[in-house]
């Protein structure tokens, strides 16, 4: 069996002979995520980078030679690093690392598909989940229930972004047109008296209002988890 090449971090960015480099993995991921961000991860290609930055793309390949490579890089970036330190409120403390992630993919919208097909352990990411883990480590949490907490908000915000999004792609004229389109079905609909709690919603229009079903949601979440770990927190050693 070949011997598997070492993950992009472990590999030395600038060659012990030859010229110093002129580019870094950093600017070409940095390029890579603009692109992305702009136009979507499918038009990202070392062809479009390259030609971004005015080379050739085998130029960029001595950098990251292949495509996984660059999802890599481009994945830790977008993630980035903002400490965060405990301040005893357990609540407040997970609200913060909720919104910081909100914010982090409603920046990209490209990431979180990309992340949940790559088990990617960066440098950031790693940095992140020491960060995020030691939100709850002070305070005696076992670490097999510290990491449920996190999966569990994580993957809440990821559905609730990845739903902001595609609401968002489908607003504009589009949405005017299958308002007036779906509106006489859904009259009739809700005229048999079968879906009363559909047209209280519908009534109230408050699901188009993504930022206070996000604040909403993640109240009614952290409630779960405030309670969860208080009933740990009372449970014998």
């Amino acid at each position: 069996m070949a011997e598997q090449e070492p993950i992009i971090w472990m590999r030395p960015e600038k060659s012990a002979h030859g010229p110093a480099p002129m580019y870094s993995r950093d600017r070409i991921a940095a390029v890579a995520i603009r692109i992305a961000d702009s136009e979507g991860i499918d038009a990202v290609s070392m062809r479009r980078i390259a030609k971004e930055l005015g080379t050739g793309a085998m130029t960029l390949y001595r950098y990251l030679p292949a495509k996984e490579d660059l999802y890599a890089v481009m994945i830790d970036q977008a993630i980035g690093f903002e400490p965060q330190e405990p301040t005893g409120d357990v609540r407040a403390d997970l609200a913060t690392l909720a919104h910081r992630h909100r914010q982090i993919l409603r920046r990209h919208p490209w990431l979180a598909p990309l992340l949940a097909s790559r088990p990617i352990m960066g440098p950031n990411l790693l940095r992140g989940t020491e960060r995020d883990l030691a939100l709850l480590g002070g305070r005696g949490t076992p670490i097999g229930e510290t990491l449920d907490v996190f999966s569990l908000i994580r993957n809440w915000v990821n559905g609730a972004v990845q739903a902001e999004l595609a609401a968002a792609d489908r607003s504009g004229v589009d949405l005017l047109a299958w308002q007036q389109r779906m509106g006489p079905y859904l009259t009739t609909l809700l005229a048999t008296g079968e879906f009363p709690y559909l047209g209280q919603m519908i009534e109230a229009a408050e699901f188009g209002d993504a930022d206070r079903r996000f604040e909403n949601g993640l109240a009614i979440l952290l409630a779960g988890v405030e309670t969860r770990l208080t009933t740990i927190d009372a449970s014998p050693a």
